[in-house]
């Protein structure tokens, strides 16, 4: 056990760190981590996930590979073969697995970010009109005042002389 810890430490490592940053991903999206939930923070977590998993299972094939060449001895070669394989497979369907998971939850997350951008922007939206229907409201009032106090001033013009009123 410890010959095979030794032996595949670096893909252990890779393991752990891509676990771990996979779940920093997670929190991230449920808003429950100390890295705030914007676009330049989604991308580069996003561009860490992919590359550490793509480099995990890259190195997984490589050794999967190097071991399927290697023959240790002609009569336990197929039984090799076939356990290598096995254990190819269980790693492997997990894997798949957990992917299918973290693509519901990443498009989930979307949503929900997307969501309340979009409230967001609805709400913003709204409270400008409203806004600007009050101003527009207060500038009318306003101008009625106006011509009617010129209009109360100007009275005695209009009873004494209409025709120099309406020029």
């Amino acid at each position: 056990m410890v010959e095979f810890i030794k032996k595949n430490i670096f893909i252990i490592l890779i393991f752990f760190v891509t676990l771990f940053v996979g779940f920093f991903t997670f929190l991230t999206f449920i808003g429950k981590s100390f890295i705030e939930l914007n676009d330049t923070n989604l991308q580069y977590l996003l561009i860490a996930n992919i590359i550490l998993l793509l480099f995990l299972f890259f190195y997984v094939f490589k050794e999967l590979k190097k071991s399927i060449k290697i023959d240790i001895d002609v009569d336990g070669s197929k039984s090799n073969k076939k356990y290598i394989t096995i254990f190819a497979l269980f790693t492997l369907i997990p894997s798949i697995l957990i992917s299918i998971f973290s693509l519901f939850l990443f498009s989930f997350a979307l949503e929900k970010y997307f969501d309340k951008k979009i409230t967001t922007a609805v709400n913003n939206s709204y409270q400008l009109a409203k806004n600007y229907v009050q101003d527009v409201r207060n500038k009318i009032e306003s101008d009625i005042i106006m011509i009617a106090f010129d209009i109360n001033k100007s009275g005695n013009i209009y009873k004494s002389e209409p025709k120099d009123f309406l020029i």
